[in-house]
């Protein structure tokens, strides 16, 4: 795959002031060359030419070649920047695909970076992210996997283990002499030391994993207790409807917003209780389901409500014991909210707001963002599924390394654990992976990147 040139536009499709196509392979500066009419190129210096192209075509472009190893893909590689016509932009494509490159698939650039030894998988994966990045916070943890952080932090925890190895295994070579190349006491202290190293990078990744694919919030509570008003103030727009009436929201309203750099979806939902007809059974079995399945619920109490209703409030709060939770109190403009109690029930933490004049909404905003807020150890995140799993892999076989190493344990057996902890790590920053897991990977990628 690496011998073949290769050729995608690094642009969003559609019109724009200027359009860039990116070349990779051999081949990739003589053929920008021939568009150029022949000109000579200094590696990674912009230079302003006349690209000669299809059906008597033309265009003043700037190109800049890259001469291997010294490229973002470690091969021979250019960039034309074109202006932003797609009718451009296709006749320099059709150029290149007639001297011999082809499309790239997505991702292929920075596969081929991978591939030939200028990012790791973690790099790589830290590419894609920063593209997609919608919030200050996203951007900021994928240009610190994409400097190597993360990787470091990883390579780090793999020369300990590999020192480990090399010090057992020679220890096992010399079994006549009775001789350690680490005490048993030294070695249960390292072997300690990584797992807890390896349970700080797992204490990230709930609130990494967030960071990059989005929290849910759910606004739950009993009908007509300002639930459809503190969305509204939320998200500081008219986006659901509110009215006196209770049971006004049947379904399920949904928008995005960000608390403290975290993407959320906000749902808004309908009021909990014992149903009266079909259509508001099934208002009250999706918002049961919302909340179910929420990262943080927040539950809208209104002072106001007793009876039934303060029983329901009551009940859906006792089943989201251990979850993230927070109880605000509505309405807190109104005379009701200001003399009365709130109830012991819902704890010391309760935030008083009023969607009407604004008050409070700061102090829920807040709560939010400290709920959802990034965890890191020692600066590094972990964000994707992929990195959590194979983080969880290490931490059990240190785990179990070190209970075997407490209790004076085979050494041979330590060093299958250690073996397996090694392999997981390797494995995040894929040291070797499998065509399968690259292609997984790499798909999600946009073309040209």
């Amino acid at each position: 795959m690496r011998e073949t040139l290769i050729v995608a536009p690094a642009t969003p499709p559609g019109r724009g002031a200027l359009a860039l196509i990116r070349l990779s392979g051999p081949g990739a500066i003589e053929l920008v060359a021939a568009l150029a009419g022949r000109h000579v190129f200094r590696p990674r210096v912009a230079t302003h030419v006349q690209l000669r192209l299809p059906d008597g075509l033309s265009d003043s472009a700037v190109i800049t070649t890259f001469a291997a190893p010294h490229s973002f893909t470690g091969e021979d590689a250019a960039e034309i920047s074109t202006h932003g016509s797609p009718v451009i932009v296709d006749a320099v494509l059709q150029a290149c695909v007639a001297r011999g490159a082809r499309v790239a698939r997505p991702g292929e650039f920075t596969l081929r970076a991978y591939l030939n030894g200028k990012l790791d998988l973690i790099q790589a994966e830290a590419v894609a992210d920063l593209i997609d990045a919608t919030t200050a916070a996203q951007v900021r943890v994928a240009s610190s996997h994409l400097e190597g952080a993360l990787s470091r932090a990883i390579a780090a925890m793999g020369d300990e283990i590999a020192q480990l190895r090399a010090l057992l295994e020679a220890s096992l070579d010399f079994p006549d002499e009775g001789f350690h190349f680490i005490e048993p006491e030294a070695l249960v202290g390292r072997l300690e030391g990584l797992s807890t190293t390896c349970e700080r990078l797992m204490g990230s990744a709930a609130s990494g994993q967030r960071l990059r694919d989005g929290a849910l919030v759910v606004i739950a509570g009993v009908p007509n207790a300002g639930k459809s008003s503190l969305f509204n103030a939320l998200l500081k727009r008219d986006r659901a409807i509110v009215t006196p009436v209770p049971g006004t929201t049947r379904d399920l309203l949904a928008e995005g917003a960000t608390f403290g750099g975290v993407p959320v979806t906000l749902v808004d939902t309908a009021g909990i209780r014992e149903a009266t007809d079909a259509v508001e059974r099934e208002g009250v079995s999706r918002a049961e389901e919302s909340v179910a399945s929420a990262d943080v619920v927040v539950l809208v109490l209104d002072l106001g409500d007793d009876g039934d209703d303060a029983s329901s409030a009551r009940r859906l709060w006792d089943t989201l014991g251990g979850r993230s939770r927070i109880c605000v109190i509505s309405k807190g403009d109104t005379r009701t909210s200001a003399a009365l109690p709130v109830p012991s029930w819902c704890g010391p933490d309760a935030l008083v707001v009023s969607a009407k004049d604004g008050a409070g909404i700061a102090a829920l905003e807040s709560r939010l963002a400290a709920i959802l807020g990034q965890a890191t150890w020692d600066g590094v995140t972990l964000t994707r599924a992929r990195h959590r799993s194979l983080a969880a892999e290490c931490g059990m076989a240190l785990s179990q390394a070190v209970s075997t190493a407490r209790a004076g344990g085979s050494e041979e057996y330590i060093l299958a654990d250690l073996k397996e902890a090694l392999t997981a790590l390797q494995d995040l920053r894929g040291v070797e992976s499998a065509d399968d897991v690259l292609a997984s990977i790499f798909s999600t990628f946009c073309l040209g990147k």
